[in-house]
């Protein structure tokens, strides 16, 4: 019952994975291999759907979930063949005393033990199962959002005389930026084809600002890029006010722990040699239709000895809200 109450469980995984785990049914998640392997040579080869066939335009056939023939269907179909080998291993050797208690199936028990079913209402099948979902937001990782560029046009017909006129066009979301202290938008890597809004300090204290209004559900998605090395932590809370009220507290304090009282810490840092995207839910809440302020700010990257480089970074790639 409490599963059907909440659209995300504690640990911020999605309902419909954890409604998967309940079942047994093997998920895995291709943001983990297939984003680093579609954009490794760049945007230009990430979303060429011709002649790239892990590229991310290929990864859907529609607005749901359903993969392509080509990239999609390929990986699929391995991790299927992987999974009935293993289950097949699993049947003909079926033995307790080398089954972990987590991968116990109760069902093969000699009197199984069945799973009692879960229901989902009509609107949580239109949004887990269909993936029908409404949000708002702002997107820092696309260059075409975020290049000022330069435009002309022109008013009515030529023969009645036309008014042409050329101006500045902003980013998209240039107007949702409220307060912005040292944060800047650009790319970080070699090829410069891989945006975000970047906050670079070993003393921390940079603060960023974003204006949100609630969508159905009232949750905030921030997605962040995590890595092995110069990366940092960041503290993140929602108010009424463009100002940092923690300007002069925690965001000058190192957040290695969480502290009472602490905004949501967001930690860039992980063991894996790589830089991947990070997803995450802030813990607040925006109701529908509430406007309120996101705000972010860079923590002192401190004389922690586990953390690696010398730099403190933290790369914000965009928030979603709904």
């Amino acid at each position: 019952a409490n599963a059907r109450k909440i659209l995300f469980r504690q640990n911020n995984e999605p309902l419909k994975i954890w409604v998967s785990s309940m079942y047994e049914i093997p998920v895995f998640s291709s943001v983990i291999w297939m984003l680093p392997l579609a954009g490794k040579k760049g945007t230009d080869w990430q979303f060429n759907r011709t002649t790239n066939p892990y590229s991310t335009n290929n990864w859907h056939a529609d607005s749901c979930c359903h993969p392509r023939k080509e990239g999609g269907h390929m990986i699929l179909s391995l991790v299927m063949a992987y999974c009935i080998v293993e289950e097949e291993k699993t049947m003909l050797s079926y033995n307790k005393i080398d089954t972990a208690d987590g991968e116990r199936d109760f069902t093969m028990d000699e009197t199984p033990t069945m799973r009692d079913p879960l229901y989902l209402s009509p609107e949580e099948d239109d949004l887990y199962v269909r993936n029908n979902l409404k949000y708002s937001g702002v997107d820092f990782s696309d260059p075409r959002k975020g290049e000022k560029s330069y435009g002309c046009g022109c008013h009515g017909k030529e023969q009645d005389g036309q008014h042409c006129y050329c101006e500045y066009i902003s980013p998209t979301w240039e107007h949702k930026i409220v307060a912005n202290e040292g944060w800047s938008w650009y790319a970080d890597n070699k090829d410069k084809d891989k945006y975000g809004f970047i906050a670079d300090g070993i003393d921390g204290g940079q603060h960023i600002a974003v204006s949100l209004s609630g969508e159905q559900h009232g949750r905030v998605e921030v997605s962040y890029v995590v890595s092995y090395e110069n990366f940092g932590v960041s503290l993140a809370w929602l108010d009424n006010s463009s100002a940092n009220i923690h300007r002069q507290g925690f965001c000058n304090e190192e957040a290695n722990h969480q502290k009472k009282q602490m905004p949501q810490r967001l930690v860039a840092i992980w063991d894996s040699k790589a830089s991947v995207p990070k997803v995450e839910l802030l813990d607040e809440r925006l109701h529908e239709g509430e406007t309120k302020t996101l705000h972010i700010c860079l923590t002192p990257r401190g004389n922690d000895r586990n953390r690696k480089g010398t730099e403190n970074k933290f790369k914000l790639l965009g928030v979603r809200v709904y």
